[in-house]
């Protein structure tokens, strides 16, 4: 890429194969980067029930698979001047909020992380070419579960 160009970087996974705590830890050592994760964009628990799909939360169908799609064309081009603002999925309230992660037009990085980066079907199919690289993470079976029983 160019110099000066923002990156994306994509980290996908399983849920409990560690995107976050490595989303985190790159984030961390490179100064002015931003972690948008791709779980801001869940549906709001009252539309999930309207729409019959409360009990498959975090399946493919239950984000705004298009307004992530949207959010990474933006971030891919920033405009100077122009702060882009992501949601974030606040864990203890069990739903996304808007306008949390402020991402200035100067984040040399943008990190993303969640479950449906690679997906080859629509609407997630153009999220692999909006980003530069994306990681797979693929830990052992008993290390997901592990994490995943600490987390819940």
């Amino acid at each position: 890429s160019a110099p000066g160009r923002r990156r994306l970087l994509g980290i996908a996974g399983a849920p409990g194969a560690g995107k976050s705590t490595l989303a985190e830890r790159i984030v961390a050592a490179v100064p002015g980067s931003v972690l948008v994760p791709m779980d801001g964009f869940h549906l709001a628990q009252a539309e999930l029930e309207r729409l019959g799909r409360a009990g498959r939360k975090g399946a493919p169908d239950t984000f705004d698979a298009a307004g992530y799609v949207a959010l990474l064309r933006r971030l891919r081009e920033p405009v100077p001047d122009e702060v882009v603002y992501a949601p974030l999925f606040r864990r203890e309230w069990e739903e996304p909020l808007a306008g949390a992660v402020p991402v200035p037009p100067d984040a040399p990085l943008v990190v993303t992380e969640g479950n449906y980066l690679l997906l080859d079907t629509h609407p997630w199919a153009p999220v692999r070419d909006l980003l530069d690289d994306t990681w797979f993470l693929a830990p052992d079976p008993a290390t997901r579960v592990r994490r995943l029983v600490e987390r819940h």
